[in-house]
């Protein structure tokens, strides 16, 4: 009788499970079907849907293929890359590069992919009928942020939020602010120079990455709450290794990703390092907040005050909400602030060492503007920000290297009402994720002339002029209400590490020694020639961390 008894509650229990599991394959299969379909139709009408198209597997063995010969630790951004740059393989009937691509990754996303490579494309999309963020994006930063960011606001709330946030942002606040960056640039510059070798030789191997993150970091939380984290004298600091545990957890959302969501390891290093943040961000905040604070300007005293403007109340006191998303504001902040600016400048630095006659012209444009003693430099900067803007040649250096090493992206929502027109087609969007990346635009040869040239000319040339950009073409930071906040904190860290850098110290990017180090004895992995790549996944890093020698000029 007890055996029975135990065989009916095992069955019980099975057959729940079991018609679970039949349910859930019959939708998956469903889905799968509805999407093949859907691509046979656009195919069949005329719509950009790349070769090979496989019924069975979608666009899976495309995506493999293009994988082919790129290091297995490289980025996704060649894939993007060299489907872009030899459409004409993949749409052996069109005439020219299409405005956009539709691709079919099902099982591993459930919506098709539409991949933008348009600038006028993208400024319908971003610009002229803003559409909303895809929930990917915000899903994918939920373990950083907590879901009460910029990116994950709806536009009601995002456009509340922004008008908060701009003052702390905008040109004539950060150039105030500039004898920070300053002092914190100085800081990176002198821990350069503690590197270089004796007599005029190149020193001892090291990371530059981990360099810039640092100084990146100290900036950012300086600009955004007076936060002095010092991580480069005192690195690595809790909040910072707190920070980098909760983005190893950003990822998009896949089957995989999905599950780890629900394991106790997962929420237990959320919930650890998530507590880290807010007990270093917490007293800062509630500090600011008080009737007696001193009056600074930093992005979140001028926030508060926009608060209190609102309800046209100076005494007023922020609730526990207006706290918590200030919070999640601040950590945002510090993801994208720290590693998207900290490789950028990685970027730009390796390609004007690649270039004796660049770096000359920096050289001579620096001694024109900031005047010929080195040494004063920071102190000119420092009393005389507008200066930065004098820099003409530099900015359009940096703006040359974020064209060939774009960071950043966006996904939009795809809906029956809204479609991307180009040359009188229409192109649906219903049901779909609408990828834009800066990766596509920047590098199609028909919109940049000698398109794998370092050539910051391109931004120096009047309007008509061959090399001058196409409207719209240039937007690592994209454009429209929801563009990056940060591009002209970005732009003026980069400036100033160039200002400061350029004529004290040479660079040397070593591969090889670093691979010797490391005693590896295989062939260096490379991309296009180049053995300095961008690796990982989301933002990525460079390749190593660019193992780097420096030199006193």
């Amino acid at each position: 009788m007890q055996l029975y008894s135990s065989s009916s509650a095992v069955n019980l229990v099975c057959l729940p499970a079991t018609l679970f599991l039949v349910i859930c394959l019959i939708q998956l299969t469903y889905r799968g079907l509805s999407v093949r379909l859907k691509f046979r139709a656009m195919k069949s009408h005329g719509l950009p849907v790349p070769e090979p198209y496989s019924f069975l597997y979608g666009h899976i063995p495309l995506l493999m293929s293009l994988k082919e010969g790129l290091p297995q630790d490289a980025h996704d951004t060649y894939v993007h890359r060299k489907l872009t740059m030899n459409w004409s393989k993949y749409f052996p009937n069109q005439k020219s590069c299409p405005p956009v691509f539709y691709l079919d990754l099902w099982p591993f996303t459930s919506q098709p992919f539409i991949y933008v490579t348009s600038p006028e494309a993208c400024f319908q999309l971003t610009q002229q009928t803003a559409q909303p963020r895809h929930s990917m994006f915000s899903w994918a930063i939920f373990p950083v942020t907590g879901g009460k960011d910029l990116i994950s606001m709806d536009i009601p709330t995002h456009r509340t939020w922004r008008s908060r946030l701009n003052p702390g942002f905008s040109p004539k606040n950060l150039l105030s602010q500039t004898p920070i960056l300053v002092e914190e640039v100085g800081i990176f510059v002198q821990q350069l120079k503690e590197h270089a070798g004796k007599d005029g030789t190149f020193g001892d191997l090291f990371n530059l990455f981990d360099r810039t993150v640092a100084l990146t970091f100290d900036i950012i939380t300086r600009i955004s709450l007076d936060l002095h984290v010092r991580e480069q004298t005192r690195g690595p600091t809790p909040i910072l290794k707190a920070l980098r545990a909760l983005i190893s957890h950003v990822k998009g959302p896949t089957i995989w990703s999905e599950l780890e969501r629900w394991t106790p390891s997962y929420r237990r290093d959320v919930d650890r390092n998530s507590k880290t943040l807010r007990d270093s961000l917490l007293p800062q905040i509630q500090s600011r907040l008080q009737p007696d604070a001193s009056s600074e300007k930093t992005v979140i005293d001028l926030a508060v005050k926009e608060y209190k403007n609102e309800y046209g109340n100076e005494n007023m006191l922020p609730g526990p909400d207006f706290i918590d998303t200030v919070i999640s504001q601040l950590k945002l902040f510090m993801f994208a602030g720290h590693d998207t600016t900290a490789q950028a400048i990685c970027w730009v630095l390796y390609e004007i060492t690649k270039s004796p006659e660049i770096l000359r012209q920096i050289r001579a444009e620096l001694d024109e503007v900031l005047g010929s003693d080195v040494q004063l430099a920071a102190q000119v900067l420092s009393l005389e920000p507008h200066k930065l803007n004098s820099l003409r040649y530099t900015t359009a250096v940096i703006k040359e290297s974020l064209r060939l090493h774009p960071l950043g992206s966006t996904h939009r929502r795809g809906s029956r009402g809204f479609g991307i027109i180009c040359d009188g087609v229409t192109y649906p969007t219903d049901d779909s994720v609408i990828w834009t990346s800066p990766t596509a635009i920047h590098l199609r040869s028909d919109l940049w002339p000698q398109v794998m040239e370092f050539l910051p000319e391109r931004f120096l040339v009047a309007e008509g002029h061959p090399l001058h950009p196409v409207k719209n073409a240039w937007r690592p930071f994209e454009l429209g209400n929801t563009r990056c906040i940060g591009e002209e904190l970005a732009m003026i860290e980069m400036k100033l590490v160039l200002a400061l850098t350029m004529r004290e110290v040479d660079f040397h990017f070593d591969w090889k020694g670093w691979n010797t180090l490391q005693g590896r004895t295989a062939p260096p992995d490379s991309v296009g020639g180049e053995y300095i790549y961008r690796v990982g996944n989301g933002i990525g890093s460079v390749k190593d961390g660019l193992p780097t020698r420096i030199k006193l000029n």
